[in-house]
């Protein structure tokens, strides 16, 4: 049982209202969440599994925030990264953490890249920023890119989200951004029926819908 999806936008989502020490601050709050939950970890497995060893690689970051899961990617596996955000101050803050990155500034609702352009594309904590049609829209241009997978993790919507997302936050951060979005990030998420009926609908119906934990779900589509 879970409460009705919140279509109220996080400050995140209002570029013109927000200051770039602050969101500096908040984007390194959600990498650090990140990393404690074990979020790049998994995003990191699901992505490489599809992947034959020793072989370099191209993986599309989409909503690269602070590029803390290209950091830790780029120490563990053959692979080159693109991380790309509709934001220039984001990218400004990602290329601090992840110097040997490309960087591109585009709407990942209509990426300007070829058909089957880079090997794996993943999405953290990207989809619940949209809503259901702008969120359709990004998982076929996903599709429409990866050669081989689609990684796209996410929190799962629910009252176990939403508490810890309360508690994590309030525990660790005196941001004003964490505490706002942190809880609305978990307002805002998808369920993981949800995110399979999107997936769906976006021409993705062979995706596996997976959740992890109490707090994530994943959508995993691979090419055959």
């Amino acid at each position: 049982m879970t409460f009705p999806r919140s279509t109220s936008p996080e400050l995140l989502d209002a570029p013109d209202r927000r200051d770039p020490t602050e969101l500096a601050h908040n984007l390194r709050d959600m990498s650090r969440y990140d990393r404690w939950l074990g979020v790049y970890d998994l995003t990191l497995k699901l992505a490489v599994e599809a992947l034959a060893p020793n072989t370099m690689w191209i993986g599309l970051d989409i909503g690269v925030g602070s590029a803390g899961f290209i950091h830790l990617a780029a120490q563990r596996a053959s692979m080159r990264w693109v991380g790309l955000d509709l934001a220039a101050d984001v990218l400004h803050i990602a290329r601090g953490s992840a110097a040997d990155a490309a960087w591109l500034c585009a709407n990942a609702t209509r990426l300007p890249l070829a058909d089957q352009s880079v090997d794996v594309v993943v999405c953290v904590h990207t989809l619940h920023h949209l809503d259901e049609p702008l969120a359709v829209a990004l998982l076929g241009e996903c599709a429409r890119v990866a050669r081989r997978r689609v990684v796209a993790l996410d929190l799962a919507r629910g009252y176990l989200a939403l508490t810890g997302a309360w508690l994590l936050t309030r525990i660790t951060s005196r941001n004003r951004m964490t505490l706002a979005d942190g809880v609305q990030s978990a307002r805002r998420a998808y369920t993981p029926d949800e995110a399979s009926a999107l997936a769906a609908r976006a021409g993705l119906s062979a995706a596996r819908i997976a959740r992890h934990g109490p707090a994530h779900f994943s959508i995993v589509w691979t090419r055959q």
